[in-house]
């Protein structure tokens, strides 16, 4: 519908003999009864042309625009605004198409032949998925179904830092509980992990590895045994924790791999050969065009130790060529704010080597902070600092409500998780008032005893001038225009937004206009709207990963 109306302004704007402007906004008005749209193209003609009188201007293109197909009125208020209100009939003939596309009603084919990696939650193997790596699941899942409603080929990807000094801390801090039983003089390890899980993870091992852990006397094989088996058991558990959210990756890649198939070398020469490395201070550097005073330490690709170690800069370069190589278009990651610095060096290193930047797009998400009745949440010491997406699971909080709630805010805005409202099943909890519209349209469906063949009955949308019936069906049509404009941005939060506007509205309508008891004519209407919206739910849901239920 905006594109329409964006067509026939400019139209209008070159029959009134003026330039168009390059930018000029085509906007929901303040209010509903000012019309479908606004436009500010008079101003911007104005702001360019001293000489001419904004609302003059507007009178004239609004002329033009009363001339469009599509146009019922176009009235100009203000300096110079012009709202439009667009002729009924389009809009009935978007609703009509809803009920025949059905299930694909806001898909396109601007993904057809694009091959898209979404990577995201890749939390470290420290211990388990907490709330705040958790942000990351529902944001990622929501962009890989948004893509493939796009008709996009979407892998959905996970990759386990497995080496590094934060593993080798780890393995550390496993020991120290194996030997400070037989030593109490052991001291912890400097950077240890904190929390009872560890402590249990550790004598989990020890029970599970009696019989090896006899025949080990070397300190060095006993931060082997304990690194293997508890890099396993944390990568398990980080499973079944995504699981809850009913997550599946279709692949799971390692930083060890990357490092043994030597791709990090391989960059680390390309880099070399292309003039975009610098030894200094004993370490080798990528040089960074943005960075020529080397401030950026985190700019190493390998270090100034003996053993010449790759840092995790070098591995991850070579990783996102690697799925570059697997013959991916765009490469999408979802990571915590934490790594905003590591963005223009890993892009900054990708284009010295021949990737363009628009081919690596990061979605970056702020911290969550769990809070009950206003007061901040700690969940107990056994997990150390941290809360975990299975407590919260534990603490009565469906997957589903989880998931829009996350999604509901914008990723780059820290976000306060309200426990007890999630918790809430009733109709106050945002995610159930949308449920609940979906499952009331079943059910009025089901007692009508129809379904997706209404449209065969040829109903008379024609009936529909309610001011609750235009409302809904206008908000239903701006579904596809959303969809495209959220492939852009990956403001996924507009998305919720729009479903609960949507139920909100679908809701007053049920409140004001009988669907069963209204004559036959009109009845089979109704039915038509409550079809065509019930359509527009299941697709936004769907791409939410939250389930629009038959019954509650």
């Amino acid at each position: 519908m905006k594109e329409k109306v964006r067509k026939a302004i400019i139209k209008a704007v070159k029959a009134s003999g003026y330039e168009v402007p390059a930018l000029f906004s085509v906007d929901a008005p303040p209010r509903p009864e000012f019309g479908d749209f606004a436009t500010n193209a008079a101003l911007m003609i104005a702001g360019s042309r001293p000489e001419l009188i904004a609302r003059e201007a507007a009178d004239n293109i609004a002329l033009n625009l009363q001339k469009a197909e599509v146009v019922a009125k176009a009235e100009v208020a203000g300096p110079g605004f012009i709202n439009i209100t667009l002729k009924t009939g389009l809009y009935l003939s978007e609703l009509k198409n809803i009920l025949e596309r059905g299930s694909s009603y806001g898909r396109s084919g601007v993904g057809r032949g694009r091959k898209i990696n979404v990577e995201y939650i890749s939390a470290n193997p420290t211990g388990p998925l907490h709330i705040g790596n958790a942000r990351g699941g529902p944001i990622g899942e929501a962009v890989a179904n948004l893509y493939e409603f796009l008709g996009c080929d979407v892998v959905r990807e996970f990759y386990v830092n497995d080496v590094g000094g934060q593993i080798d801390r780890l393995a550390e801090t496993l020991v120290y509980w194996y030997e400070v039983k037989d030593d109490d003089r052991i001291v912890f390890p400097e950077g240890g992990y904190r929390g009872d899980y560890i402590r249990e993870l550790s004598e989990q091992i020890q029970g599970e590895a009696a019989a090896e852990l006899t025949r080990i006397d070397e300190h060095t094989d006993l931060l082997k045994l304990f690194r293997e088996k508890g890099l396993a058991l944390l990568i398990g558990q980080i499973k079944q924790d995504i699981a809850l959210l009913g997550i599946n990756f279709d692949r799971w890649s390692y930083q060890s791999e990357i490092q043994a198939g030597g791709k990090s070398k391989k960059v680390i020469s390309r880099l070399d050969k292309n003039g975009a490395t610098i030894r200094r201070e004993g370490a080798l550097w990528f040089k960074n065009p943005s960075d020529p005073e080397f401030r950026d330490k985190e700019s190493v690709l390998r270090k100034s130790d003996e053993a010449g170690t790759l840092t995790y800069f070098a591995d991850d370069i070579a990783y996102h060529i690697d799925k570059f190589e697997r013959g991916r278009d765009l490469l999408i990651d979802v990571w915590g704010a934490n790594h905003h610095g590591h963005v223009p060096r890993l892009k900054a290193a990708l284009g010295a080597l021949g990737y363009a930047g628009e081919r690596l797009n990061i979605i970056l998400y702020q911290y969550v902070r769990l809070k009950n009745a206003g007061e901040v949440i700690k969940m107990g010491k056994r997990f150390g600092t941290f809360v975990t997406l299975r407590q919260i699971i534990e603490a009565g909080v469906a997957p589903d409500a989880f998931k829009y709630f996350i999604l509901s805010q914008n990723p780059n805005t820290p976000m306060d998780f309200d426990l007890a409202l999630a918790r809430d099943t009733s109709e106050k909890n945002p995610v159930y008032y949308i449920k609940y519209a979906h499952a009331r349209i079943a059910s009025i469906l089901r007692k009508a005893k129809q379904g997706d063949d209404i449209i065969a009955d040829a109903p008379d949308l024609a009936l529909l001038t309610n001011q609750k019936e235009t409302a809904l069906y206008k908000e239903l049509v701006k579904f596809p225009e959303l969809i495209a404009e959220i492939g852009g941005s990956y403001q996924i939060q507009m998305l919720c937004h729009y479903s609960y506007r949507l139920a909100t509205l679908f809701h007053d309508f049920y409140g004001h206009c009988p669907v069963l008891s209204a004559d036959t004519a009109l009845s089979r209407a109704r039915l038509a709207l409550i079809l065509a919206t019930k359509t527009v739910f299941a697709n936004a849901l769907a791409i939410l990963d939250i389930e629009a239920p038959e019954r509650m």
